[in-house]
């Protein structure tokens, strides 16, 4: 296993992102601005967790998409797993929502095209990513769209061995398709559903529903009807309003 200090400069923190510290770093031996993702401690007691977060590195690199995340390297240091991957700048389709209200049909059709892109390649593999939230979406400085954190991802087939029992659903309720939060199984179709509410918040510059609380928000996934997308928004195509609406249907 690669030691973290003896190649990896930690150069700043760049945030903690659900169960693990991200740093800008500096590889010196290809001597080039990486970014390096390290398991938060309060996680290491938790096997299921660091199994996780191992779990993730694998699928990851196992991805060469220009639409998502290139891993360089993989180890392990003072008992704590890190990943190294593809730095990033600019900033997250979360960040661009949050400056800008909402985006135009001419911002948004790009993105979402190249999350697809990135999801077909990894459901081409088999995997299914089951948290495609506008965090998890990067635009970097110099263009493009590069969708991350498959730290969630699951293997769709029988042999795959889940890292959570039948009852647990994980993924981010503002964007959880209705078979995930009724127990099923995720599949490539959940994906799409969850790019579809972020289509539709990029687009109207709000979530599909807004509840109090989790619980009440991923109810309203399975169970209410999405207001349509052009009466929040009625400078939206048609046909673009169409492919929203198909994604989100139930």
């Amino acid at each position: 296993m690669t030691l973290l200090a003896e190649r990896y400069e930690l150069v700043e923190p760049l945030g903690y992102g659900g169960m693990a510290e991200v740093h800008q770093a500096y590889d010196q031996v290809l001597r080039r601005r990486v970014a390096v993702k390290i398991i938060h401690p309060a996680q290491l007691g938790d096997p299921v967790n660091r199994e996780r977060f191992v779990r993730e590195a694998q699928l990851a690199a196992g991805l060469q998409h220009p639409n998502t995340v290139a891993v360089y390297d993989v180890g392990e240091d003072a008992g704590r797993p890190f990943i190294v991957m593809e730095l990033i700048g600019g900033q997250s389709l979360a960040d661009r929502i949050r400056a800008d209200g909402r985006l135009s049909v001419e911002e948004t059709v790009p993105v979402v095209a190249g999350v697809l892109a990135g999801l077909q390649a990894a459901h081409d593999r088999g995997l299914v990513h089951r948290d495609v939230k506008p965090s998890n979406i990067l635009l970097p400085a110099g263009g493009g769209v590069k969708l991350v954190d498959f730290g969630i991802a699951t293997v769709v087939a029988a042999a795959a061995t889940p890292l959570t029992t039948g009852d647990d659903v994980l993924g981010t309720p503002r964007y959880l398709a209705p078979e995930r939060v009724s127990g099923r199984r995720a599949t490539p179709a959940s994906d799409i559903y969850s790019l579809g509410a972020v289509m539709y918040e990029c687009l109207a510059g709000r979530p599909p529903f807004v509840a109090d609380g989790p619980v009440a928000l991923a109810v309203a996934h399975q169970r209410e009807p999405v207001r349509p997308l052009g009466e929040i928004a009625p400078d939206v195509p048609p046909e673009i309003a169409a492919v929203v609406e198909r994604a989100l249907a139930k």
